[in-house]
């Protein structure tokens, strides 16, 4: 939801609609998708199934945006690392499932 509300945002501010762009969706969106990366590092960090470092980037990850092009490099490279590690993991058989009390 976070990123349609990115992308309408500036699909309205392209078009130029000045009623709609009072919505605000852009602003609105990208404090929504830094809220949301936060939550699903600190997610990967309790859960404890991929390495510690997935956890930390994806919580500092949209924060690197902030610095310009090279930010979203790096924040590319840190989901280009993190699919690899997936890929290199994926003939790992997972334990059985622990149930939540």
């Amino acid at each position: 939801m976070a990123t349609l509300a990115i992308v309408v945002g500036l699909m309205v501010s392209l078009l130029g609609n000045t009623a709609l762009e009072r919505l605000e969706l852009f602003p609105v969106g990208t404090f929504a998708v830094f809220v949301g990366f936060a939550l699903y590092g600190a997610a990967t960090l309790q859960v404890r199934i991929l390495p510690r470092w997935c956890g930390i980037g994806l919580i500092v990850g949209p924060f690197m945006f902030v610095i310009g092009n090279f930010g979203g490099i790096l924040f590319g490279l840190l989901w280009l690392a993190l699919g690899y590690t997936l890929w290199s993991q994926r003939d790992t058989s997972v334990g059985e499932p622990s149930r939540v009390s």
